[in-house]
């Protein structure tokens, strides 16, 4: 397994309004290497773009033995005093997990964003879904991770949105047990 460390972030970019994020994992001869990303580390990201209006941080992270909310809560989430992201109204999270770090990731941007307008949570792969298309895009992994990610969602983070701003929840549709995995 390779380790990975996301540097914080020097320098400020002051005039950034959209900023996405993609973490890839890689495929070498069937086998998985995950990248381990200390996610929360992102934030030194968003700390250093005061304009920023748009995050998109695609997240394909597996779940590992441990690292579930549900095994171990943390007793802390959220806020870290004095950040605020004034400008920040739209975050979107795609492949959403379970995982603490992601949650607390998530509500760390809910407690320090008074502007946001619109969370949406993507507990798929962030493919086409099969109602979209006659083929399911959702991965036996991420089709088994959706009730705790969702369960994750409903406990920590539902009640942290404030009622300015919209969540939405991407789910898998319910045929896609039905249909072929890829």
């Amino acid at each position: 397994m390779q380790m990975v460390s996301t540097p914080t972030v020097a320098s400020k970019f002051l005039h950034l309004k959209y900023l996405n994020i993609y973490l890839f994992r890689w495929n070498f001869a069937s086998t998985y290497l995950y990248a381990d990303y200390d996610i929360f580390s992102l934030v030194s990201f968003l700390d250093a773009s005061p304009c920023l209006e748009t995050f998109h941080l695609d997240a394909p992270m597996r779940r590992r033995e441990h690292d579930s909310i549900f095994e171990d809560p943390p007793s802390q989430l959220g806020r870290i005093p004095g950040q605020c992201y004034a400008n920040l109204r739209h975050v979107k999270i795609t492949k959403f997990r379970s995982t603490k770090l992601l949650v607390k990731l998530t509500c760390h941007i809910l407690d320090s964003t008074p502007s946001l307008e619109c969370l949406t949570l993507d507990i798929t792969d962030g493919g086409p879904t099969c109602s979209e298309l006659d083929r399911c895009f959702v991965g036996k992994e991420t089709y088994m991770e959706a009730p705790k990610a969702l369960a994750a969602i409903q406990t920590y983070i539902e009640g942290k949105v404030p009622s300015t701003a919209k969540l939405n929840v991407v789910e898998p549709c319910s045929r896609c047990p039905a249909c072929p995995l890829t």
